[in-house]
């Protein structure tokens, strides 16, 4: 029989150890043969690292890639991962050198070890914070103040600096600032930004003063020339004055063309022109007006007194504040020794035409009133649709013509076609005597309005069919008329039967009446009419005997009532007889 022992003495580690093996062969009598074996156990293979391993890389100060964590298998148990790094600084803040060690061990001391670099730079420019200012045309008067500008950078801080040169232009007015702001990091990278500012003076200078407005001026009184002077949004200005006299059509009247120019150091310009239109538009002065003449009538057209008035100008006199003037009227003719007054205007005209002027009038004393030529209207009476035209009446005069004018007064009366028409003709001559005519219209309304349609005459009707009542309209012979209806029932002798009386009754606006009368005699001649259908004769057996219908009955105007009765007849036995 073989036994078997094994035996395990620890070492320096759990992976290091020794197992001693021990077989035994023992047959029956007790021999026993004995073979060991001893097995020494050591762990001398590294730990080996799971994930993938981190390659060197240089990297922006900004995007530093973090430490990857790292883990460790082993061929005789777990492993254990310890991480170190270092940092060197370099050359300025955001340049340095990250020296990261990762060191697997298993349980024997075995180690596997690896170390990533990493170079950390700074080179990315800084970024400033606010809108960047634009290159800008401006007006001298209105150059924009430099903005501050501040920066940031992706590893630290940013330092902005400022700077501004002036370049000057063709005028005071006229130059280029050049403003130039950059931002540098804790490594010297640098951002610039430069606006260029082109500062000119386009604005025209503004006079101080009001401006003169053209104006038109007597000769007598024309306005002095006044001082402008001016200012400009960025100096001084001067002003210069011209003025150029243009002659008119007379002395009096010329045009004085009056230009001031404000001038500015760049040159800009702002210019006034006044016109002063010098005119002599004063009107001799009528000292005495002229007088009005009436003359009677001397038979051959007064042409002395007419000539020695108009010579004197009526009386009148004038002056002129430039002159002497000259006389003239408007005198034409008489048209006889009886026209009635003219009117003579007298003009007093200076040497640029100005004028004044004074009117009288020249009359003939005509007393004798002019006389009709028609025969002259009666007074009537007149039917409101037959009222006479006005008749035109004409008429003469002894020193000319004579003109007549109509009028009308209408005086209203009861009614609106009763009223009075006064008619009044007046012949007035030229010197204003008159001859009066008046007409009394005196008007009536006598006539009764006419019916439209045609009348509807008396009738007889079934007292399911009375005709309805027509509408009647009618006319009048002087305006509208309004129509009224009214009808009466006469009852008769059964409720089917009566008498309808209708009357249409037609007024004017007057009160004149037309009446048509219409009688409709209304009765019942129809029979009522059973409902149901009617019972035939019948021979029934005597246990047999019909019952008598229930019948009832319409009428064509109103209800009908249905009475029942029976009359028995004997027969030849009692089971035969007759039922009426």
């Amino acid at each position: 029989n073989v036994t078997f022992n094994e035996v395990t003495t620890a070492g320096s580690c759990p992976g290091a150890y020794t197992l001693t093996r021990t077989w035994t062969a023992t047959d029956a009598c007790g021999n026993t043969t004995t073979h060991v074996q001893t097995v020494t156990v050591q762990d001398t293979t590294n730990p080996t690292f799971v994930e993938a391993l981190p390659a060197d890389v240089t990297a922006e100060c900004s995007n530093v890639p973090a430490a990857v964590t790292l883990t460790a298998t082993d061929n005789c148990g777990a492993a254990n991962v310890t991480f170190n790094e270092v940092t060197t600084a370099g050359s300025c803040p955001g340049a340095y050198t990250l020296t990261r060690t990762w060191t697997a061990t298993d349980a024997c001391g075995n180690t596997t070890t690896h170390v990533q670099t990493i170079t950390v730079q700074d080179t990315t420019n800084p970024t400033f914070v606010e809108a960047l200012p634009a290159d800008v045309t401006a007006e001298c008067s209105n150059v924009p103040a430099a903005v501050t500008l501040t920066a940031t950078d992706n590893c630290g801080a940013a330092n902005v600096t400022f700077n501004e040169v002036t370049t000057a232009g063709s005028c005071p007015g006229a130059y280029t600032l050049t403003r130039t702001w950059t931002a540098t990091d804790a490594c010297g990278n640098t951002t610039t930004h430069v606006q260029t500012v082109t500062v000119q003076d386009t604005t025209n200078p503004t006079f101080v003063e009001a401006l003169p407005a053209d104006v038109t001026a007597e000769c007598s009184n024309v306005p002095a020339a006044v001082t402008l002077t001016a200012t400009d949004n960025c100096g001084a200005a001067n002003v210069t004055f011209n003025e150029v006299t243009t002659a008119g059509s007379c002395p009096g009247a010329y045009t004085l063309t009056r230009t001031w120019t404000a001038t500015d150091a760049c040159g800009n310009t702002t210019t006034h022109v006044q016109t002063v239109t010098v005119q002599d538009t004063t009107i001799p002065q009528i000292i005495t007006q002229a007088s009005n003449l009436n003359v009677e009538c001397d038979g051959s057209g007064n042409t002395t007194a007419l000539q020695n008035w108009l010579n004197s100008q009526g009386g009148a006199s004038a002056t002129d504040n430039c002159g002497d003037v000259i006389w003239s009227n408007n005198f034409n003719a008489m048209a006889n020794d009886c026209s009635a007054a003219v009117t003579v205007i007298f003009t007093a005209t200076d040497a640029c035409g100005n004028i004044a002027t004074t009117s009288a009038t020249f009359s003939i004393q005509d007393t004798i009133d002019p006389t009709f030529v028609e025969n002259l209207p009666a007074d009537v009476t007149a039917e409101c649709s037959n009222v006479p035209a006005a008749v035109t009446l004409t008429a003469t005069d002894n020193c000319g013509a004579a003109n007549v004018t109509f009028n009308e007064v209408t005086t209203a009366g009861s009614c609106p076609g009763a009223y009075t028409l006064t008619r009044t003709w007046t012949a007035t001559d030229a010197c204003g005597n008159t001859t009066t005519h008046v007409q009394t219209v005196t008007v009536q309304d006598t006539t009764n309005p006419t019916f439209v349609e045609a009348l509807p005459a008396d009738v007889t009707a079934e007292c399911s069919n009375v005709p309805a009542a027509v509408t009647l309209t009618a006319t009048d012979n002087c305006g509208a008329a309004n129509v009224t209806f009214n009808e009466v029932t006469t009852a008769g002798s059964c409720p089917g039967a009566y008498t309808l009386t209708r009357t249409w009754t037609a007024t004017d606006a007057c009160g004149n009446t037309t009446t048509h009368v219409q009688t409709v005699t209304v009765q019942d001649t129809t029979n009522p009419t059973f409902v149901e259908a009617l019972p035939a004769d019948v021979t029934a057996e005597c246990s047999n005997v019909p019952a008598a219908v229930t019948l009832t009955a319409t009428d064509n105007c109103g209800a009908a009532n249905v009475t029942f009765n029976e009359v028995t007849t004997a027969g030849s036995c009692p089971g035969a007889y007759t039922l009426t």
